[in-house]
């Protein structure tokens, strides 16, 4: 007799860590886990032959696109401390 596994298929999928664990705390805190929700995602997909949420961009994400998109085209470099930002807004101090 086949046991209730042999009818099961894992699936794996490789994603961002922090997503993950984001994604982990707040379907906890719903009660789920992520086989739920995947089981459930796939079982809607069936009934409507179709992903049932749109992979639109929403207004803001569009807008936080085009500006780093802008920001790319010009060149405008990362500025990660004070010092670097300070020679980037006022030039070289050797130079005074």
């Amino acid at each position: 007799m086949p046991s209730k596994t042999d009818d099961k298929k894992r699936i794996q999928v490789v994603m961002d860590k922090q997503l993950s664990d984001d994604v982990n705390g707040i379907l906890s805190d719903l009660g789920l886990n992520p086989s739920i929700v995947m089981n459930a995602l796939y079982h809607r997909i069936e009934a409507e032959g179709k992903i049932p949420f749109d992979f639109s961009l929403t207004d803001e994400e569009r807008a936080n696109h085009h500006l780093a998109s802008t920001i790319r085209s010009l060149n405008i470099p990362v500025i990660k401390d004070k010092k670097k930002a300070e020679k980037f807004l006022f030039g070289d101090d050797d130079e005074e």
